[in-house]
């Protein structure tokens, strides 16, 4: 039962934190692609204005659907893991504080005026706080996570008497794993962005004729989409090298690495045996994979077999990767290609095919998918530690009955549903009726 439970939890948690990031995403891709925007719009041009004007409006409910979706997290990780923070609290603590701080600080009070204050300031000035909304958007973000990747890399810190005692905050500040987690983020937030533009401009194409904003935005964020899915993918590539020696079963599942001997091998595809100790079928590449795998202190490569009862699960760690890469792979490819045909065509997007743009309304709504399925990756690998480890997720666990597990997760999962529904509905509304435009004082718009 606790086994169950345990489980129940942590696919509550996942859900929720999931929900969280999807928007999280959209609402730091869109606030630097209203930069973009807003700063183009200086030089007279009502296109990017126009754009500006329709896409604020999708990043105002990206941000109050994130906002409101981190309550139920914070909630749960006091309900589900109730002696996490008797652990961790010495350092969850402060940057737990210090995101709520840059919360409020930066969306609270700029977030106001970029929104609503458009009137009645110059249009430098309020493209001086885009830009701060962006900055402070990301920032905000990025203190949740430190937390994240401190706790698969705890440095700066000892385990003493049942709790963490920091004795290096700059350690705990740029602990080995966020750079890259980072990057990762802000790469993904940016390419998720992209495609999202580019999905629902090309579903303004296939509903009607494109106008000049619309034309603008597909040109720019098609281009946007295929550059920063590269990058991500390179990035990709290089922290899961560089951070295969702090997540060493991650890395063994991910690969999937049975045995500590022998040359390494990168399972392409496999179907592991009913004692989950090997494989009963596999497409393997022999003799490479060696860069993405944990050493030992002999210097050879640690397999799942060093982890005994503390490894991952191995199919959900080994599976979420690849359709990750497989979904990452088709968005790239279908950016590309309508990247690719719209050059043919002279950058004019109305030209393109009804069979394209439907994949790209498909391939921009459904780039969400394919980042909860990375962020499963990098969820499910943890398993089981709470911190890399030295706590386990089960000795944190709440003591709560598997059907109040049920019944907690069903209605969250109601209320992300109905959230989703709104979202798109007003979504819907924008892109079929357009906004009523922002009336001028004094001559500003």
């Amino acid at each position: 039962m606790t086994h169950l439970a345990l489980w129940i939890s942590q696919a509550q948690f996942f859900v929720s934190l999931s929900f969280m990031l999807l928007f999280l995403l959209l609402e730091i891709g869109l606030a630097w692609a209203l930069v973009y925007f807003k700063l183009r719009s200086l030089g007279g041009d009502s296109r990017w204005l126009e754009a500006y004007r329709f896409w604020v409006r999708v990043f105002a409910m990206a941000f109050i659907v994130a906002f409101g979706a981190a309550v139920p997290v914070m909630i749960q990780f006091g309900s589900l893991w109730p002696m996490l923070m008797e652990r961790v609290g010495n350092v969850a603590g402060p940057l737990l504080a210090v995101a709520v701080l840059s919360v409020f600080l930066f969306k609270s009070c700029f977030v106001g005026v970029m929104l609503f204050g458009q009137r009645h300031i110059s249009p430098r000035l309020h493209a001086t706080l885009v830009v701060v909304v962006a900055a402070g958007v990301t920032l905000a973000t990025l203190w949740p996570v430190m937390l994240f990747a401190w706790l698969r890399t705890p440095a700066g810190a000892v385990y003493s008497n049942g709790q963490y005692v920091v004795t290096d905050w700059f350690s705990v500040f740029f602990n080995p794993s966020f750079p890259w987690y980072a990057s990762l983020l802000i790469l993904l937030a940016l390419a998720i962005a992209c495609l999202f533009m580019l999905g629902v401009a090309a579903l303004q194409g296939v509903w009607r004729a494109w106008g000049e904003p619309e034309q603008a935005v597909f040109n720019v964020s098609v281009r946007a989409a295929v550059m920063s899915l590269l990058a991500l993918a390179v990035v990709s590539i290089l922290a899961a090298r560089a951070l295969a020696v702090h997540e060493p079963g991650r890395a063994a599942a991910a690969m999937g690495y049975w045995q500590s001997a022998g040359q390494p091998s990168v399972a392409i595809l496999a179907v592991p045996d009913a004692h989950g100790t090997g494989d009963r079928w596999a497409w393997r590449w022999h003799g490479v994979g060696g860069g993405f795998l944990a050493r030992d202190a002999d210097g050879g490569y640690r397999g799942l077999d060093q982890f005994s009862g503390m490894a991952p699960p191995a199919g959900l760690t080994f599976w979420t990767l690849r359709l990750a890469v497989l979904g990452t792979a088709m968005l790239l490819l279908v950016a590309a290609i309508g990247w690719w045909r719209v050059r043919a065509h002279g950058g004019d997007p109305q030209a393109l095919s009804r069979w394209l743009l439907h994949a790209l309304v498909l391939a921009g709504f459904g780039s969400g998918l394919v980042a909860v399925l990375g962020f499963a990756h990098v969820f499910m690998g943890a398993h089981p530690y709470a911190v890399a480890g030295t706590v386990t997720q089960s000795e944190v666990l709440a003591d709560v009955s598997v059907a109040s597990l049920l019944a907690g997760g069903l209605a969250l999962l109601a209320v992300y549903i109905l959230c989703m529904a709104g979202f798109l509905q007003l979504l819907w509304h924008y892109m079929r009726y357009g906004v009523v435009p922002i009336a001028r004082h004094r001559g500003r718009a």
